[in-house]
This record gives C-alpha cells, structure tokens and sequence, in this order.
C-alpha cells in the first residue's frame, strides 16, 4: 500500500470530544503509538553539510525532556476520553482493565512511562517489555530468508526507486546542505544528490534499507522536523531555509518516499509486521484481555501494520509526516445496543505540528486531532464503523498466510 498524501476530502476532528451516541458501548481500545518527541538517529549529519548543527542535551535517539511532556498529554487526554466512554473506572486501573507493552528502545519505554504517569497519576502501572535487548515482536526486520524472496522485494524496491521524481526536493536539501562542501562530496566523490545511485539492501535478520541520496535525505530531513517540534529557535530549524508550509511538504517527499520503499510494499510489510500482527490479533480475538492495552512501538511498525492489513491512502490534517511522533493507531471495539452486533472503528490520534512545537496541552475541549482511518476490506457507515466480523476475517486470513 502506498501511504502517500492525496487530495480528499478527510474526516479529522477538531473540536471538542463529546461522548458517543449511548446506542453504542465502547468495548476494548488497542493503541498502537509511536514513541514521543527524541533527538535525531543519524551518527553522520555532521558528514552531511559542513554546516554546524544545533545540539540536544539527550543522547541520538533518546526521548527528549520536551518529548516526555508532551506524551505525557497524550496519556492525559486518553484517560479523560476513555474514562468518559466508561472505559476506565475512577480508580487506578488494574491490569486486566489497562495494559501497557513497549519496545525495549529508551524512547519507548519512556514514552509508555510519561503516558501512563499522567494518564494515571499515582497509580502503580506497570510497564511490561521484554528483557532482551531486541524485542522481536516490534523489531523491523526481514524475517524471509530466501533468495527468491530477497530477489523479488530488491527488484520492486528499485522498480519504485526509478519511479522516483525528486528533483525539486533534491534540489532544496542540496541548497539548504551546501552538499558540495560536505565530507561526503570530498572523500567519497558522491556530490550530486540528484543523480548519484541508490542502493537497495534486503537480508534476512535484518532492516530493509537503502545506501544512496535518499537515506542522506530522509537523516536529515528526521533532524530538521525533531527541531522544528522540539522547539528550536526558526534559524536553527534547518539553518532557517524552511519557512513556508511548500518549503516544508517539498522536503517531505523524500521521507515519505524512502519509507514508502523500505516498508510498504505488501510482501515486505507483512513478512517485518508478522510477529506485531500476530500479538495484537490475540489480543483482538481474546475475549479476556484488557479493556485497554497500549502498544509503544515505533513509525516502521505503524507503517508495516497499516500496509498488511491494507488500508486506505490518507493523510494527516496540520502534519507534515504521516506517522508524528506520539502519533496513534486507535482501534474500538464498539458494540451496537439497537442492532446487537459488534463494530469496529480506527482513528489516527495525533499532535498536530503547531500543538508539537508549542507544546500544547491537550484535554476533552482541546484535543488532538482525530482522522478516520478506513480498511479496504471492512467498508464503514456514515459513523465510521465496519463490521468487527469482517475485521476478524482480516485477521484470520493474515493468520494463514504465514
């Protein structure tokens, strides 16, 4: 499935959350989040520019003190949101009514910890993670390790590489980079981001990645959007070269495009989302689980999941990237009281970029934003809802794919 933005008509929430209409019950809520607001990944952007980067007080990669906060309004929001549907009781939770499970990363954990530490103030929550260095569960990586699977993913990866048409984006990172005066250019003879090679690599245990221009991009276009939201003084946000919203949505191209060829091609993405899918179907066709669990994991396992279970192209209102930092994945379980059957409903909660960057609080009367999301294969109403029975069918059928 491919995520990228189109020009539609979109269902996004602004106003103030009021309870559901109490001909439907709200059953069980599975969020799968992204972690919050971190420092940028990439060791090598100084190898990039010859340009001086503004510093972060955390480590690469790590939660940022700002990130904490904000996550910490998400947990807020949701415990109002769910406490108001019935979902939550007025006493801390226990676990068989929340549940919490993340990725062994300090950005997750530590988004889980700020989420639930406002969410439920004072209450004992336990954070559950594997003991491992590499959860599996949310690890992104190939997990096929045949030749002709290996043949056939590189061969659609660069069919879509050559696809590609990202000369003005090129363009304005190379501008914004004075490329031609990085260590890159100058030792390794790589100087045009337009025209020099891309290289796709697939191997067994691990990421699916790219070497080449558009991996340069997509490290440095993670850093100038962590700036932006983190707060960043506008000259230090990409040097001050990123001033209007099309200056913005030019660069993002190349971010959507390199994750669109490393995650979203069908068979890749349900080869890495395999173990994930397989968690949260047992938790969708378990009916003795919590009445909320919170998966923490990262934008590869928001990407892959989307794409196996096939959904429709959307985008995001008042957002540059299509899975924000402390963005979430909501699927309700709702139960019809008129026609006694079981329905579904998916919505993307996310930060938009200013209530990020101004760090905002959220609350019923200003929450985040809220956009439908819809299954190719679970066709909705004029509320939003699908059949659970056609969801679980979905579900089975990945099942037996494996």
């Amino acid at each position: 499935m491919d995520i990228k933005p189109i020009l539609c008509c979109v269902l996004v929430c602004f106003c103030v959350v009021q309870p559901q209409d109490p001909r439907f019950t709200l059953k069980q809520v599975v969020i799968l989040s992204r972690h919050g607001l971190r420092t940028p990944l990439s060791k090598y952007l100084s190898e990039m520019t010859p340009k001086a980067w503004p510093t972060w007080k955390e480590k690469p990669g790590y939660l940022t003190a700002k990130g904490k906060v904000l996550e910490g309004y998400m947990g807020k929001f949701f415990s109002a949101w769910l406490s108001q549907e019935g979902l939550l009781p007025k006493t801390c939770p226990s676990e068989e009514i929340f549940y919490v499970y993340a990725n062994t990363k300090q950005r997750t954990r530590a988004s889980a910890s700020a989420f639930v530490s406002k969410a439920f103030p004072k209450c004992n929550i336990t954070i559950h993670h594997s003991n491992s260095d590499v959860d599996p569960i949310f690890n992104p990586v190939i997990h096929n390790s045949s030749a002709i699977f290996r043949e056939i993913v590189i061969e659609d990866m660069q069919a879509q590489l050559k696809a590609l048409s990202l000369n003005a984006s090129y363009k304005d990172l190379d501008m914004i980079l004075d490329f031609k005066n990085s260590e890159i250019c100058k030792n390794d003879h790589k100087c045009n981001l337009a025209t020099d090679k891309n290289k796709a690599y697939v191997m067994s245990g691990e990421k699916p990645n790219l070497d080449g221009p558009l991996k340069i991009g997509n490290s440095v276009v993670d850093a100038f959007v962590m700036q932006y939201y983190e707060g960043f003084p506008l000259n230090n946000v990409a040097w001050g070269h990123l001033e209007t919203p099309e200056e913005w949505q030019t660069l993002m191209c190349l971010s959507r495009s390199y994750h669109n060829i490393i995650f979203n091609t069908s068979l890749v993405a349900k080869d890495i989302a395999q173990p994930l899918i397989k968690f949260m179907t047992n938790i969708f066709l378990n009916d003795s689980v919590p009445n909320i669990s919170l998966l923490m994991g990262h934008d590869a396992n928001m990407y892959t999941v989307l794409n196996s279970l096939n959904f429709k192209p959307y985008m995001l209102e008042n957002q540059y990237e299509l899975s924000p930092v402390s963005g979430k994945i909501v699927f309700q379980k709702w139960f019809d009281n008129v026609e006694k059957v079981e329905l579904l409903r998916i919505n993307f909660v996310y930060q938009s970029y200013t209530q990020l960057r101004d760090c905002l609080e959220l609350s019923l009367e200003n929450p985040p934003q809220f956009r439908l999301l819809e299954l190719n294969e679970c066709a909705v109403d004029k509320n939003g809802f699908c059949l659970w029975s056609d969801f679980v069918e979905i579900l089975q059928r990945l099942e037996n794919d494996v």
